[in-house]
């Protein structure tokens, strides 16, 4: 029984990709990305959601100001786009029982849609914190993120995870509103098929 009545957010973990000096500085089209970005990780941090912070391996001393990390959270370096491939971060969350995942990072059309495809392909709920998230090409971002622009593309973010800003992922905020979590998402087509 106790275990039935445990908090949504033990099961999930916030991602932060990428968040370095020079990647936001060079690859997000609205450098105030950082700040949005900062603001979703210290909600995650308030309603008891892990915080797990991927960056490419040469610049794990670069973490942007903004998203340093405290208090032991993780920092794995990648030599991939996403961040699975070479950190280890799956086995982590799979140790800590996480079975979805809130990803933030820069650049949408690169580490977030890698990773975010990724975790959809081996079960996890993707939730995109599309405030959260940037490109260069503001064009790219807005394909990604927004149903409404490509409604035809099997591309965009929104066909394997909820794609929501900040203020609307239940999950990030409160303790008090923590253990209504966020409904799971129904991609619209079946892991290892094809949609007709």
């Amino acid at each position: 029984m106790a275990a039935a009545s445990a908090p949504t957010t033990q099961l999930t973990a916030f991602v932060a990709l990428d968040f370095t000096g020079y990647i936001v500085e060079r690859f997000s089209h609205d450098p105030a990305v950082a700040e949005r970005a900062s603001h979703a990780m210290t909600l995650a941090r308030r309603a008891g959601v892990p915080v797990f912070h991927v960056v490419p391996e040469s610049m794990v001393d670069d973490i942007h100001p903004l998203l340093a990390p405290i208090d032991g959270e993780p920092v794995l370096s990648k030599t991939t786009i996403g961040a699975f491939a070479t950190t280890g971060l799956h086995d982590l969350l799979q140790q800590a029982g996480i079975r979805q995942i809130v990803i933030a990072g820069v650049a949408t059309a690169g580490t977030v849609l890698s990773t975010a495809r990724w975790a959809f392909d081996v079960g996890y709920q993707v939730i995109v914190c599309s405030d959260a998230c940037d490109d260069p090409e503001p064009e790219a971002h807005a394909a990604l993120v927004d149903a409404a622009v490509f409604p035809q593309s099997w591309i965009g973010l929104w066909r394997i995870a909820n794609v929501l800003p900040t203020a609307e992922i239940a999950v990030l905020q409160t303790r008090e509103s923590a253990g209504t979590g966020v409904q799971p998402f129904e991609a619209p087509f079946t892991q290892g098929g094809t949609s007709g």
